[in-house]
């Protein structure tokens, strides 16, 4: 065989080999690819999933936030409701992937132990009906959530919500410091 046949036939065996070597890596690509694809819709298809449950979870809270007592003495019993309903849902919640989704329904249900506030400060923009719209504003966010949406803004209730929880804070503080204030000064009193 002259040389010619022999370079003919290296520059095939170099070929063939880059050529195989290029499809097994391109397969390989591909493969990791479709992986990838098929692990984040199903993480996708979850996270729908656990915002529907939450969804569904939010809704019935905010129907027995508009069903509150006609009169006094059931409040505690309501408010003992709604704050276990919430509690209920924090796993729920706990598993949503979105950090501000979560911090914002986080701060729904935590409303839900403030009811007595919520609903007792009329001159703030408390209302009887205020927790079921707080509960609103939480629907809405996990509904953004599902159609791959933005949060939306702060609603009317949530902004009123904060404001009554600022100040009752605010209020607290103010009789932490009276009652550590009365105990500097007769320090034979116990606190209360």
């Amino acid at each position: 065989m002259d040389g010619s046949v022999w370079v003919g036939l290296g520059g095939t065996l170099v070929g063939t080999t880059i050529g195989g070597g290029l499809s097994i890596w391109a397969s390989v690509g591909t493969q990791s690819r479709q992986t990838k694809a098929t692990r984040d819709l199903r993480r996708e298809e979850k996270s729908e999933a656990l915002a529907n449950e939450a969804i569904t979870q939010l809704y019935m809270i905010r129907q027995r936030a508009r069903d509150f007592p006609q009169e006094r003495g059931g409040w505690d019993a309501w408010q003992r409701e709604l704050g276990q309903l919430a509690a209920e849902m924090e796993p729920a919640v706990l598993r949503l992937r979105d950090d501000a989704l979560r911090e914002r329904i986080e701060e729904v249900l935590g409303y839900m132990d403030m009811l007595y506030e919520l609903t007792d400060y009329p001159a703030r923009g408390g209302s009887l009906m205020l927790p079921s719209e707080v509960c609103r504003h939480g629907l809405n966010c996990l509904g953004a959530a599902v159609r791959n949406r933005p949060l939306p803004a702060p609603s009317r209730a949530l902004l009123k919500a904060r404001e009554i929880d600022a100040f009752e804070r605010e209020r607290m503080s103010i009789a932490q410091e009276e009652a550590d204030r009365q105990i500097s000064l007769d320090p034979g009193r116990s606190s209360p």
